[in-house]
């Protein structure tokens, strides 16, 4: 390296750079070897100009570089032999110590699987610190103790049983629970009884003060259960309520101005009743009808009656109707009546003899009308509205007889 850059230096001397500048760039880069390769040389220039650079000066340098570097090549084979042994005896060392941890691994764990480890963390798990060791000593150094003392007394309490019987525990305690159960339940009991017999003196005092009123109203209620059994019918005998006996004599009333309308229409032959006991036993209805026929002086019910006859009673019912309650309220008129179908039962004569009612009932300022299909009806009415139907519909046409 300072070959190579001294040689050059030289070769060229004042041709190839001025004197001043290839001597500070030899300087500078000497210094710079020898500083790399650790050699401590000093170059000192008193005179620049005396410097001159020659073949003797570098070989002097030369010199200089191999001696010192002979000097530390044989130092560092000194220094890399004595690595290379202490290396090979560390290896050695490393060997035998893998080999002993090898051993020590094993035994560790075998230790561990016969204390019942499977890994070195479950024993790093149970380990303590000292202070809580310490904590657990003084624990057993008590239970210790405690156990000495125990053992005293267990040895005095047997030297005081010497010579005593022995008590079954089990049993005295099952009789003492036993009879503890049955103090509570008789205790429970005459709670209860205390309890109940404080609420009866209550209610006793209490009836005691209501006596006289509740006497009282024993009469009074004796009193009215008679008049409603009167009232209700439940006496004995059979006897109607006051409810029916109320509608019954309404009904007779109906009946009777009925009959002044029937008699007429039925050549006097009919004539209605009611029935004085009810049909049926099991009932206290006493509002159904009989007829009498007095051509034959015999009663039947309602129920025989033909078709015409039955028209003629309702019609006389209705009429009998009409009549009573213009009678009984005063003020209150039944103006209209109208009458659907029936007279498709009846013959010509009874057809006449309700025409004649109808008639008379019609100039008393009351309006009857009459929805029938029979001519002999529309002969004798003259006022008619009558209803026509067809496949587009019905209408009606009003015919004033005039």
């Amino acid at each position: 390296g300072l070959k190579s850059i001294a040689f050059p230096l030289m070769a060229t001397g004042t041709n190839g750079f001025p004197k001043d500048k290839a001597l500070d760039i030899a300087l500078k880069e000497i210094s710079a070897f020898l500083e790399d390769n650790e050699m401590d040389v000093t170059l000192v220039v008193f005179n620049r100009e005396a410097f001159v650079l020659s073949s003797s000066l570098a070989r002097d340098v030369r010199q200089y570089i191999d001696d010192h570097y002979a000097e530390k090549k044989e130092a560092a084979e000194v220094t890399a032999t004595t690595v290379s042994t202490e290396i090979k005896t560390l290896t050695d060392q490393l060997r035998e110590m893998s080999s002993e941890d090898e051993k020590l691994r094993k035994k560790l764990n075998e230790v561990l699987k016969d204390k019942g480890f499977s890994t070195i963390r479950e024993v790093l798990d149970h380990i303590e610190d000292v202070e809580e060791i310490d904590r657990k000593q003084e624990r057993v150094d008590k239970f210790m103790q405690d156990d000495a003392a125990n053992l005293k007394l267990l040895e005095q309490a047997r030297k005081d049983a010497e010579g005593k019987e022995d008590v079954d525990i089990k049993r005295l305690r099952i009789m003492v629970d036993a009879m503890g159960r049955s103090v509570e339940a008789k205790r429970k009991d005459m709670n209860e009884m205390e309890y109940r017999l404080k609420i009866n003196r209550d209610k006793q005092v209490h009836i005691t003060e209501l006596k006289q009123g509740f006497e009282r109203a024993a009469k009074d209620y004796t009193i009215c259960d008679r008049l409603y059994k009167l009232v209700s019918g439940q006496t004995r005998g059979g006897k109607i309520t006051l409810e029916q006996y109320v509608q019954a004599e309404g009904f007779d009333r109906i009946i009777a101005a009925a009959n002044r309308r029937l008699l007429p229409m039925s050549d006097h032959q009919y004539e209605l009743r009611r029935r004085e006991e009810a049909a049926d036993r099991r009932s206290n209805t006493y509002l159904d009808l009989e007829v009498i026929d007095n051509y034959t002086g015999h009663t039947r019910p309602v129920g025989d009656l033909s078709g015409g006859e039955s028209f003629k009673a309702s019609l006389s019912l209705a009429l009998g109707l009409s009549d009573t309650v213009s009678s009984s309220l005063g003020g209150i008129q039944m103006d209209a009546l109208f009458i659907d179908e029936g007279f498709g039962t009846l013959d010509k004569k009874s057809i006449n003899n309700a025409m004649e009612i109808l008639v008379e009932l019609s100039g008393i300022n009351k309006l009857v009308g009459i929805i029938s299909h029979r001519d002999e009806l529309k002969e004798a009415i003259g006022q008619q509205i009558k209803v026509s139907k067809s496949r587009k519909g019905s209408w009606y046409t009003i015919e004033t007889g005039s």
